[in-house]
């Protein structure tokens, strides 16, 4: 006999809840904070490849002529994503000392965090448009 049902639930049975939605969006930000570190490694190895420094000065400065807003966008949602994902998991280490366990304090600690994580982004973007 076989039942028609889902295996588990699925994401459109669920409302997002202040609760998960930031922990999902912390592994996001942070694969995606380190997979722009390892970009940035090998982009800067790329240069490296020929040994000498003129000849990466030049691939450095012809990549930021070329490319300056694309480059600015990155560096931008990069750490904009960092920011996130520090002040979350600063969340997660008052949650693993004990402290703000209480609904009401989880709710409201998790609003202080997006707000945290939205400071410096702002004045980052601030920044970044008077270029």
């Amino acid at each position: 006999m076989k039942i028609n049902r889902p295996l588990s639930p699925h994401l459109t049975i669920h409302k997002p809840q202040l609760t998960s939605t930031p922990s999902i969006f912390h592994r996001i930000s942070g694969a995606f904070s380190a997979t722009m570190v390892l970009v940035s490694l090998l982009s800067s190895k790329v240069g490296h490849l020929s040994l000498t420094s003129e000849n990466y000065y030049r691939y450095a400065f012809s990549l930021t002529n070329d490319l300056h807003w694309l480059i600015l966008s990155l560096v931008n949602s990069t750490l904009s994503a960092l920011c996130y994902h520090m002040s979350n998991g600063v969340r997660h280490l008052w949650w693993d000392l004990g402290f703000v366990l209480d609904l009401s304090r989880v709710y409201t600690s998790g609003i202080l965090m997006l707000f945290r994580a939205a400071r410096p982004a702002f004045m980052n973007l601030f920044r970044f448009f008077r270029l």
